[in-house]
């Protein structure tokens, strides 16, 4: 009963979030959504010694992160509804990053925001979101500017996945046969970082 009141709860959070916010099909196609790469051993020891030592936590072997951008317009619509509807969008991201927490035991998820005070409601009053006060980690990885921020799985071998305008955190809900196939997939957008 209760798992089905929890995934009753998170179809409900993810129709919402549908909803609420522009669709990422504006800014980038399919094709040009996602690009893969590879980041350079420095770039990758830079990553995990920001992360320690903003965060204070041990890292996974797997990382995630969502960025969100200073003066982003992605969730307008939404900051006009009830502040107690706008808070359950914050409560219900929290509960999703802890239930991919639970269920992938390898994996680090952090969610960062430039500093700036021109953001929407549903980040600005989310306090697990950690602010990049020094923008060290928008240099080293986020400095493409999209709207709805932009996520990043980085893997142990130094493989990535980039996705832009990921306003709903996609990156959380790829598997790792998904995550392999993108990454096993010959493609032009790839990079070095």
């Amino acid at each position: 009963m209760k798992k089905h009141f929890l995934y009753f709860i998170s179809l409900i959070t993810l129709l919402i979030f549908v909803e609420s916010c522009s669709t990422t099909a504006q800014l980038y196609d399919d094709k040009n959504r996602a690009y893969t790469g590879l980041l350079r051993d420095s770039t990758f020891t830079v990553l995990k010694q920001y992360l320690t030592n903003t965060t204070n936590l041990k890292l996974k072997d797997t990382i995630i992160i969502k960025y969100n951008y200073n003066n982003e317009t992605c969730w307008n619509i939404l900051d006009q509804k009830e502040d107690s509807y706008i808070m359950s969008f914050v409560t219900g991201y929290k509960a999703r990053v802890q239930r991919v927490l639970a269920a992938r035991q390898n994996v680090s998820v952090f969610n960062f925001r430039e500093p700036g005070n021109k953001l929407n409601k549903n980040i600005k009053w989310d306090n697990s979101i950690i602010i990049d006060s020094s923008k060290q980690l928008f240099n080293l990885l986020f400095k493409e500017r999209c709207i709805c921020g932009s996520s990043i799985i980085a893997l142990p071998d130094k493989r990535f996945i980039f996705l832009r305008s990921d306003s709903h955190t996609d990156v959380l809900n790829l598997t790792q046969k998904q995550i392999e196939e993108i990454l096993n997939k010959k493609s032009k957008r790839s990079r070095t970082l």
